[in-house]
């Protein structure tokens, strides 16, 4: 963490804008590189997010040479490093609770066991149940391995997350609205970043448009939203390998 941590800080150091200081020490006062990219989809993890930026910027900047596209390379760490600026302080530990129906299975199938089991963190339990605020990511994994591994040590459960979000202006708009409280973006930054979510971000039809005429003014358009849909999708996803068989 400490590595990647100082990888992002060198690089955002080579940024040399009005301003600029004020957004370093911003990052490192806020959870920029302690908070998870996600929830549940990607990266969702503590530092998930310093660490999707960091794929993105390198993706980026392989992009950028391989097609030979004039794009400063301030553009390239402002747009890799900025563009999901909308998650800082974002992401609350903790998680959703699980649903009615999850608690009450959930303690049938642990009162089916009798005994307590060696390796339980009793901080989930109370008088003997499962407590009613158990994430519902962590309920379904121990209702799994109640019901078809009992036999197995208890399984190791990840951090949850939910969302808390005190800013709700939108995603690529909020990253936007958060960068340019602290520096000038230029025109080609603020077209990427706005709409480095693709298709996944139309509001109503008239945003395809809006997004088609973007990538049309700026190739960093497309760079960026590929860049970023490649990160989340095969560097930073759980299956690795391609079933060829399939």
């Amino acid at each position: 963490m400490t590595d990647l941590r100082e990888i992002i800080i060198d690089l955002w150091a080579r940024v040399d804008r009005p301003g600029m200081p004020y957004l370093a020490h911003f990052l490192i006062d806020s959870d920029y590189y302690t908070a998870p990219c996600s929830t549940k989809h990607h990266l969702a993890k503590p530092g998930g997010l310093a660490e999707h930026s960091l794929n993105v910027y390198r993706l980026l900047c392989e992009k950028v040479f391989r097609f030979g596209v004039n794009v400063p390379a301030e553009s390239v760490i402002i747009c890799g490093l900025g563009h999901d600026l909308c998650k800082v302080n974002f992401y609350h530990e903790g998680g959703e609770p699980c649903s009615d129906a999850q608690f009450s299975y959930l303690n049938s199938l642990w009162g089916q066991r009798g005994r307590l089991v060696e390796g339980m963190d009793e901080k989930l339990l109370e008088d003997g149940r499962f407590k009613r605020s158990i994430p519902t990511g962590n309920a379904t994994i121990l209702i799994d391995w109640l019901k078809n591994r009992p036999q197995d040590p208890v399984p190791v459960l990840p951090i949850a997350y939910s969302v808390e979000d005190k800013l709700p202006l939108g995603h690529g708009e909020k990253s936007l609205s958060i960068l340019q409280d602290f520096i000038k973006l230029t025109d080609h930054e603020k077209l990427a970043i706005r709409w480095h979510m693709g298709a996944w971000d139309f509001s109503d039809y008239s945003g395809r448009w809006a997004f088609n005429n973007a990538c049309k003014m700026t190739p960093l358009v497309t760079l960026l939203s590929t860049a970023d849909f490649e990160a989340g999708n095969i560097l930073e996803s759980e299956v690795s390998e391609i079933d060829a068989g399939n």
